[in-house]
């Protein structure tokens, strides 16, 4: 599915040509400008084979409602982080169009300048990949980091990056994010352990029963830096969605289900709460994002705590998961939904429920990519392009085992690419 194109004029100039279709006689454009005010058009042809490797399934979705030259999805390539190979990009015809070198998964991964950038699950390696698929690998700095999860960002500076950690000789179970820079070295810091620890104590509250060392009491999966407010937006899946100070880590404001342990058993965390004044409050989320109008966008699950203490509330399961859209006005502490999506099937009026991983972002205003990962009981992964009055401009279907085949979708821009 790459291919390149080269022409000789004083010396040879080489491009990747990538996004090519599979098993298909491709027209390739090339027009070159030259600092000397000259110009050089350029056409050709490639043919390609059909692929095969890990990402085949990718080749041939169900696709469940095509995209219409009247339906407008607001974008055009989607970038799908997953559990089988390299990030993958399919259009929004469900054609597969471009796939990278063979590594064992692309969880937490990011498009940025031209690169693709994978960290590694088991190791604290990341992988940088151009679009023609050869990459390179680099360690992180810091040793006590054992591995990347979930996800990975733009951040102030470099990426953000989570990861799992071991201080001491006690695991710190994604609960800590860093700021590196694409060679590895670490930036900035954030322990969520101590940030909530210090905070609670210094309020009267024992920190014991909520941060607790060696368990998944966080659970962070997403993270992403407000440039508006110079903040951080943290996804902790198992209570809330927490706003920190970029430069102090201070808690600015936290926002989820007033059921769980972390409300009804903390004042000094309750105090920080948002009070919800309309719509559902994000309950097992994912996927953060802030929309160009300073609204925070994510993807509502609907799956209550897994890893309380026995004796602590879990909060509430929902039957369904949404993509949501809120409102947040600090000043009077509120939070309003002010955008839902509930998917009902033709053939029935069961709403798909998707309770862990999955995504939702936004493209073209008012039009929102929506990955519900792991539907049908964990077999199947859809993808959907939506507009925000709700209608379908295309609808995919891929089989699944739990979160591998789409852990993350985002629309991918490949405009205006500036290649190394």
């Amino acid at each position: 599915m790459r291919s390149s194109v080269a022409h000789a004029l004083r010396q040879r100039l080489e491009l990747p040509v990538f996004g090519l279709y599979a098993n298909y006689l491709n027209s390739v454009a090339l027009s070159a400008s030259f600092r000397d005010g000259s110009r050089h058009d350029f056409r050709a042809s490639v043919e390609t084979g059909g692929y095969s490797g890990p990402a085949q399934l990718y080749a041939s979705p169900s696709i469940r409602m095509a995209r219409g030259p009247e339906r407008v999805p607001g974008f055009d390539f989607m970038m799908i982080k997953n559990g089988l190979s390299s990030p993958v990009v399919v259009d929004t015809d469900g054609h597969m169009r471009w796939t990278g070198a063979v590594l064992p998964d692309s969880f937490s991964s990011l498009f940025s300048d031209g690169m693709f950038y994978i960290g590694s699950q088991t190791e604290r390696v990341l992988h940088r990949m151009d679009v023609s698929g050869a990459f390179t690998s680099v360690p992180v700095g810091v040793s006590r980091y054992t591995n990347f999860h979930h996800d990975l960002a733009p951040g102030k500076t470099g990426i953000l990056a989570e990861f799992d950690a071991i201080e001491g000789g006690v695991a710190r179970v994604e609960s800590t994010l860093a700021a590196i820079d694409t060679n590895g070295a670490v930036l900035k810091e954030w322990d969520l352990g101590r940030i909530f620890s210090e905070h609670m104590r210094a309020r009267g509250d024992d920190p014991a029963g909520f941060v607790r060392e060696g368990a998944d009491w966080f659970h962070m999966n997403s993270a992403i830096y407000n440039a508006a407010d110079n903040s951080l937006l943290v996804s902790s899946r198992e209570n809330f969605v927490v706003k920190l100070d970029y430069d102090s880590g201070a808690i600015r404001w936290l926002f989820g289900d007033p059921l769980k342990h972390w409300y009804v058993n903390f004042p000094s965390l309750r105090a920080l709460a948002l009070k919800l004044v309309e719509g559902k409050a994000p309950i097992g989320q994912h996927s953060l994002s802030v929309t160009p109008d300073g609204q925070l966008l994510l993807f509502n699950n609907g799956l209550g705590s897994l890893t309380q203490p026995p004796w602590a509330p879990r909060g509430a399961t929902l039957t369904y998961s949404t993509p949501s859209r809120y409102a947040i006005d600090e000043k009077a502490g509120t939070a309003r939904e002010v955008w839902t999506y509930e998917h009902e099937p033709d053939h029935s009026r069961t709403r798909l429920y998707s309770d862990i991983c999955s995504s939702v972002y936004e493209g073209t205003p008012g039009t929102y990519l929506v990955a519900y990962s792991v539907a049908l009981s964990r077999t199947e992964a859809r993808l959907l392009g939506v507009d925000s009055n709700g209608k379908v401009a295309f609808d995919f279907a891929y089989p699944t085992t739990v979160c591998d085949t789409v852990f993350i979708a985002q629309p991918l821009g490949w405009n205006d690419l500036r290649l190394r």
